[in-house]
C-alpha cells in the first residue's frame, strides 16, 4: 500500500508560514505549470489575498494574531495553484472550486501526484456480528429482550421473571 501524501498534515493546526511550507512540499511532488506566469509555489501574501477573493476559507482559529489553518486550507491553496498551472484565471477557479468538498479538493490533488487510491484515516473496528438475541412478552406491555450467549439459563430466567411479575414467588 503506497504512502498517504497528505497524512503529515491530517491532524495538523497550521500557522500561515507552515500552510505555505506544506502547500509548497505537495505542490514540489507535481509537475511544473504550464503557464510560466503562475508561481510555482504560493507565499503568505498570495493565501492572504485568496482569502480575500474567498479562494481559500477563513482561517480556522485565531491564537491571539495567529491565525490558524487545517488540511482543508491546504488543499484549497495546492488546488489554485494547480488550476492556475493550467491556464485558469481566479475567476474561473472561483467557479471551479466553490462548493468542493474536502473529499473532491483530495481526490484531485491525488490525482494530481499520480496516486490511484484516496486515502481515508482508519475505520473504527467493525462493532461485533450480530447475536441472536430473544424477544419474551414477560406479561402485556413488559417485554424482555436477553442474549441467550450471555445468559447462562435463558428459560429459567423468563420463567422467574414471568412468576414475579404475576404475583408468584419465583
Amino acid at each position: 500500500m503506497m504512502e498517504d501524501p497528505l497524512q503529515p498534515w491530517r491532524q495538523q493546526d497550521l500557522d500561515l508560514t507552515g500552510l505555505v511550507e506544506a502547500a509548497a512540499t505537495l505542490l514540489s511532488r507535481c509537475a511544473a505549470p504550464a503557464d510560466e506566469r503562475v508561481s510555482a509555489r504560493p507565499d503568505e501574501r498570495t493565501v492572504r489575498y485568496y482569502q480575500t477573493l474567498g479562494l481559500v476559507d477563513k482561517p480556522s482559529r485565531y491564537e491571539g494574531r495567529v491565525a490558524r489553518y487545517h488540511l482543508r486550507h491546504l488543499l484549497q491553496v495546492v488546488g489554485i495553484k494547480l488550476l492556475q498551472g493550467h491556464g485558469l484565471g481566479l475567476s474561473q477557479i472561483q467557479g471551479s472550486l466553490a462548493g468542493a468538498t474536502d473529499a473532491e479538493l483530495e481526490a484531485a490533488l491525488l490525482q494530481q501526484l499520480g496516486v490511484s487510491q484516496v486515502f481515508r484515516p482508519p475505520l473504527p473496528p467493525h462493532p461485533r456480528p450480530a447475536r441472536r438475541l430473544m424477544a419474551v412478552e414477560l406479561t402485556p406491555g413488559v417485554q424482555l429482550l436477553l442474549d441467550p450467549d450471555l445468559v447462562p439459563d435463558p428459560e429459567l430466567l423468563i420463567q422467574r421473571l414471568s412468576s414475579a411479575l404475576s404475583g408468584g414467588t419465583p
